[in-house]
Parts: C-alpha cells; structure tokens; sequence
C-alpha cells in the first residue's frame, strides 16, 4: 500500500522544513509542484528534472481521462514511465475544470480509480470548490458534498495517498470542520478554493482561511496549498504553516507576458531592465523572451524563492523575510496584520529562542510570537530594576543579557524613547542567574540556587559560562549558553528542579521501552513520548522522565509540545 512519512527537521515561525517520504520517494518541504500540462508541455519534463532540479510534479488526470490517445498510452505504460519521471507524480482530480466549467463528465470514483490505474504516487478526490464569496448555504451544501466523496475516497482504500480537498469558501466555521473531519483520516491535506484569493491580493482572507485549517488539523499533516504559486506569497504561507505549493501561474502568465518577480508581476511591455539573475535574463534581451523563455524564468523566480524561504526558516529570521515582503504591496501589508493576531496559536508552535537577532521591521513586530512568549514569561520574574525595552515593555535588568531582550534591533525612535541600555551593570551575578532561572523554568525556580555558588565568566566574552555547586565547586551544576545566555541545568540541578515543580510542569514523559536509549543519552523520539507540559515551547531545557516520574535526563526540546504529540517520526528532544 501506499504510504507516507513526515518528520520536521528544522523550523520557525509555523514553518517547518520537512522530510516527506511516499512510496520510496522522498523530498524536502517546503516545495513547488509545477504543473505539467501533457496537451501544452511548455516545458519539458527533461528540462525540469535537469534545469530545475525538481523531484515532485503535478498533472491533471480529468484531462488526461478525457483524452483517448494519451489515456491509452498513459493506461499502458504508466504515468511515471510515460513522463520519464522518477520523483513523486501528484494528479489532480479535475475539481479546476469543475470550478471554471461548472461541471466534468466523470464521478469521484472514477477518476480514483483512474489514478490509482495509472500509477500516480499522491491523487485527489473530486472536490468542489467554493469561490471565496460564494453565498454560505451554497458553501455549505457544497462541502457536504465534498465530505461524503473524501469519505468515499476513504472507504475505497486504494493504493493512493490521497491529497484531500478542504473547502468552505472564506468561512471559517466551516474551514474548521472541514479541516478537523477530513484532518482525521487523511495525512496530506490541500487547502482548495485559495487561488481567487491569491489572484485579488486578498491576503487577509487568505491568512484566515490557512489559519482555520492549520489550527484544526493534527500537526503532523503534510499541508498543500492548493494553486497558491506565486512567490510573493511562499513566505507568509510556509509561515503560516504551509508545506507544499503548486503553480500553474509560471505557464499562464507567461501566455500573458507576465514577468513574475518576488514582489509582484510585471507585463514585458512594462520593463525597460531585467531585473534577475537567472538564466534567462542574463542570456536574452527583453524582446528576445518568448513564451517559454519567459515560462523558464518565472519558474526560476520561484523556486529561487523557496530557497530564500528555506534559509530563513534555518536561520530563524523568516519573520524578517515576510515583513520585507510585505512591503511590497499593501494587500500583504493586511495579510500580515492578519497574522500576528493569530500570533497566540503561532506562539505555541514557534521557538522560544532563536539563533537570530529580532530585527524590528513594522508595528507588526510588537505583535510577533517571540513577543507574545517573552511577555508571558516576565511575569514570571519580579524585580524592582525595570528597564523599558521596545516592544517587550519593562523588562527587570537582571535578565537583559537573555533572548530576545540582548538582541532587539530597533530605529533610533524607538530607542531614544525607551532609553539607552547599560541600566542593568552593576546587578551582582547571582542576581542575574536567580532572574533568568525564574523566567525560564518558572517562578521559584531561581530559589534553587544558592548564594554562594562560584560563577565562572569566560575570559574571552567577559560572559557568564559556568555555575559551579557551593559546597563542591568543581562541582558544575550548569552552564550558560553562550547565544541566548539560556541556563543549561546538569542532573543535579534538574533534580532540584524535578523536586521543586510538581508533575507535569517541565516534564516529557517517555515510554518504558526507550528508557535504556535515553538513560545512554540518545535522543527521545516523537513516538515514545507518553506526555508532556503543554507550556514548554520548542527550544526549551525540560526534564526527561518516565512513566513513574523518575528523573531520567534532561535535553532540549526540538519540537513544540503539540508536535510532539501528534507526530510519530523524528526527534522530539535532544538529549544531553
């Protein structure tokens, strides 16, 4: 049977850059699927592999249903032979051909069968999808009928893995119970009825209706967003969750004269340079770009783009790649503010500590999922030595050194309001590291630790390194990261930690079959976790233990608490 396997291997943000694996086959997420058309191949499936490197495709099965000839050839040798193709084939159902044309000549069961004949590795059902103003009982009557074929495409249990159709229009009641119903049962979900969207610049509706989905959906779905294949958009979709992306857009457009750029579209007509560096436009002039030239051109741009996506998730600054996307057009603008203000539920997914500055870029930054946690954990600390840090408001001195307060970047406005930095020299050591134990593990926690503790800085940075226990001082009882200046608790000191907070709070339960891995220091894998604290975030130090609380290990968490839960593959904390 078909089968497919997802695992994050680094992420930001919602964003995750992921291992997808079906049928042998694996990719890297986040992707683009371009569309082949078998009737137009403006470019070619060997120019693809070759040029483009791509490793997962995307074809219209309703049109090579309706087709004799190619359906006979295909029929006979397979989609993956007949194409010269060897990475992942995904066919489409012809729910677009649905949507312009108002009807096709085929039934949900149909046109399964017809991709499970022909070989492709991911099929659709026949969906309906709703245009994005469509009048709500309409919505609604059609997304029982998309419901009753994803269940169909369930009971028919083929050989398929089933990219499954979430409609409901832009109305979020029925986004989530579409999501929720089609998120149980299938492992790759698509969200469908986006492209109007996406073509109007209504990026605001766009960022609700992803949000709806992803907020519904267990976290270990592979999501699709369906025809959403313009880079000016990859950003804040993976951003918001988003895994792969289709585009016929690098095909159409250039039918059109349409130069795709990652900030917009221009016509030909409208330019005067070239402004890339691909392929094309360092070889040809403007008047010299043809139809496929400039198919070859788009395509480059996105997936040049995918690439800058990539790195910033890896570098932990995607948020600085969207705001600066975002202000290539006010739309985007919009789709951002729509973003922070689901920056509760992205809060819970992002890392509490990053490998990145915090660049101020926008009012929106004071809304971002780094500030909603930082502000959560202040409350944590009491101080009387305040020091007002934009846009974290008044943060105690004695934990300025720690992420993100020791990395805020803002224009010189807000600076000269808040006041210079520097208030907090003078605080005593100890002070420092009773503060940050509280903001990390929690109120209290700072009680821990004594006051005649021997703190050993680094003679190279002048930083705080080492913490070395008051009564043995070889003992060390724990360091401090140099990057975020994050505590790292040894066993003893997580055992005060164990001691001091009752279950479950800083734990990660695992099962009794890993425990002679992890007691040897090997990593806790999502499968064997049996429990967790729903307050961590990804990037905290927690407590590793097992089933009767029994102090194991202690690691960093790699994942979020949700992740954890919902994914059965890939590391869930690293342990030391």
């Amino acid at each position: 049977m078909a089968d497919l396997n997802f695992e994050i291997k680094s992420k930001d943000i919602a964003a995750r850059i992921g291992k997808l694996k079906i049928n042998n086959r694996e990719i890297e997420t986040p992707t683009l699927m371009p569309v082949y058309n078998p009737n137009k191949p403006l470019i070619t499936i060997e120019e693809l592999k070759k040029e483009f490197g791509v490793k997962v495709i995307m074809t219209n099965a309703y049109i090579i249903l309706k087709n004799e000839k190619l359906r006979d050839e295909i029929t006979d040798k397979g989609i993956h032979k007949y194409l010269d193709f060897d990475g992942i084939v995904a066919t489409d159902s012809g729910s677009y051909q649905m949507m312009v044309y108002g009807a096709v000549t085929t039934t949900n069961e149909e046109i399964l069968r017809f991709q499970e004949k022909i070989g492709s590795d991911i099929a659709s059902f026949l969906d309906i999808p709703s245009l994005p103003d469509a009048y709500k009982p309409r919505a609604e009557e059609q997304l029982e009928i998309t419901l009753a074929r994803a269940e169909e495409a369930k009971k028919l249990n083929l050989n398929l893995i089933i990219n499954a159709g979430i409609q409901g229009a832009r109305y979020i009641d029925l986004r989530k119970r579409a999501a929720e119903e089609i998120g149980k049962n299938f492992k790759l979900v698509a969200v469908g009825g986006i492209v109007k969207l996406m073509e109007d610049y209504r990026f605001s509706d766009l960022i609700n209706v992803i949000a709806a989905v992803k907020e519904s959906i267990p976290k270990n779905r592979a999501v699709h967003a369906f025809g959403l294949g313009h880079p000016m958009v990859f950003g804040i979709a993976a951003g918001m969750g988003c895994d792969l992306f289709d585009s016929a857009a690098y095909a159409l457009y250039a039918q059109n004269g349409r130069y795709i750029t990652p900030s917009g579209t221009k016509h030909l007509h409208e330019l005067s340079y070239l402004p890339c560096s691909c392929p094309v436009c360092l070889n040809y002039k403007i008047s010299e770009l043809d139809e496929k030239l400039l198919a070859k051109h788009n395509l480059y741009v996105c997936f040049e783009e995918l690439r800058r996506v990539k790195q910033a998730i890896v570098e932990d600054n995607l948020w600085e790649l969207i705001q600066m996307r975002a202000r290539s057009h006010p739309a985007l603008i919009s789709g951002i503010e729509k973003m922070v203000e689901h920056g509760e539920w992205l809060s819970k997914i992002d890392s509490i500590t990053k490998t990145s500055a915090f660049f101020y870029a926008g009012f929106e930054s004071n809304y971002r999922s780094e500030v909603v946690n930082a502000k959560k954990r202040l409350q944590r600390v009491c101080s009387e030595n305040l020091i007002k840090i934009h846009p974290f408001g008044e943060v105690p001195a004695e934990i300025c050194d720690i992420y993100p307060f020791n990395c805020i970047l803002v224009p010189e406005r807000l600076e000269n309001e808040e006041g210079a930095r520097g208030q907090g020299s003078g605080i005593r050591d100890i002070h420092k590291i009773k503060k940050i134990m509280d903001y990390q593990f929690g109120s209290g926690a700072g009680d821990l630790i004594d006051d005649k503790v021997r703190i050993v800085r680094s003679r190279k940075t002048r930083r705080i390194r080492w913490i070395y226990d008051a009564k043995n001082r070889r003992e060390l009882i724990a360091s401090v990261r140099a990057r975020d200046h994050l505590i790292i608790p040894k066993m003893n000191l997580a055992g005060k930690l164990h001691e001091k907070f009752e279950y479950p709070k800083l734990r990660v339960v695992v099962d009794d079959e890993a425990l002679p891995f992890v007691t040897e220091g090997k990593s806790v894998f999502c499968k064997f976790v049996k429990e967790i604290d729903t307050d961590l975030r990804c990037g905290d130090e927690v407590l590793v233990v097992d089933e009767n609380d029994k102090l194991i290990r202690v690691g960093t968490l790699h994942l979020s608490p949700e992740e954890i839960m919902d994914f059965d593959r890939g590391m869930a904390v690293r342990v030391r």
